[in-house]
């Protein structure tokens, strides 16, 4: 019987994840479907209810993006050492009870090891190397940790500054006034962990040109549009950037080794979403 996956999340019409996990699917011979899963967020109940009809849904797994990274994690039957410690679940992964009762939900985040894995390809993620993180939300903790496991200097910056400074005591780094946010700062990477920037106000950025060094890279988690208003600033400093895209197909590719126990066919992963990309 065919099995489905997806994304939960608000708004997700136009994610680009059915077109990568659909193409690893073919590639490798599974018989599944990802699909979109547009759940409300004036509706809690429908996540819910959602999570608790897996079962009847033929439902293998899903992916969870905004907002519901930290909501999610109430329906977990169990979580992954790093979805625990963050506080916040990427993936979801659907197994049947051993005593033939309701389904396991079983929950992980593969946020961390997506942003480093993109990041990894322009700048290496050596000690000390100095980081401003931008959110506080489920994806900029995910990050936080991961740079933190990799000795990086991490600084956070939210426009709620309570929120900043609680992610920061919580894993041990600092938190940042925006007026400190210069090129003088001298940041070796910054990375927007936000939504600011995407459809429907594409024209915003939570940074300008001139706060931001030419030696800077400069990656944004925004992938509708994959070219932000953050990455054009950057641009125009003389920055390296790094789109949505990098971390959105490495993340993937780690749901897809959760699903099924095996390397994720990256190229064709990749080309799905880039053909996707040039229909935007």
């Amino acid at each position: 019987m065919k099995k489905f996956y997806g994304i939960v999340g608000h708004p997700v019409i136009h994610s680009f994840s059915p077109a990568m996990h659909n193409a690893a699917f073919k590639t490798e011979g599974i018989d599944a479907e990802y699909k979109i899963f547009d759940i409300a967020p004036d509706s809690p109940e429908s996540l819910a209810n959602f999570c608790y009809e897996v079962d009847l849904n033929h439902i293998a797994g899903f992916s969870v993006t905004m907002p519901y990274k930290q909501a999610i994690m109430t329906y977990m039957d169990h979580y992954d050492p790093l979805a625990k410690l963050v506080g916040s679940v990427n993936t979801v992964k659907i197994e049947a009870h051993e005593d033939h009762g309701a389904p396991l939900l079983l929950g992980y985040n593969t946020d961390a090891t997506g942003a480093l894995a993109a990041l990894n390809e322009k700048i290496p993620l050596s000690p000390g190397v100095k980081v401003l993180v931008l959110g506080a939300g489920g994806a900029a903790r995910a990050i936080v940790y991961g740079l933190k496991e990799c000795e990086a200097n991490v600084h956070v910056f939210n426009r709620t500054m309570d929120k900043a400074e609680a992610l920061a005591d919580e894993f041990e780094v600092e938190s940042i006034d925006y007026r400190l946010i210069t090129k003088e700062a001298h940041f070796d990477i910054i990375i927007n962990a936000t939504s600011v920037g995407s459809t429907p106000l594409p024209k915003e950025s939570i940074l300008q040109t001139h706060q931001i060094d030419k030696d800077t890279v400069v990656m944004d988690l925004v992938t509708n549009p994959v070219d932000t208003q953050l990455l054009k600033e950057a641009k125009k400093a003389g920055a390296r950037t790094i789109d949505g895209a990098r971390m959105l197909l490495h993340q993937a590719a780690g749901q897809f080794e959760i699903w099924f126990g095996k390397p994720a066919p990256l190229k064709a992963m990749e080309e799905a979403l880039y053909a996707k990309m040039k229909q935007f």
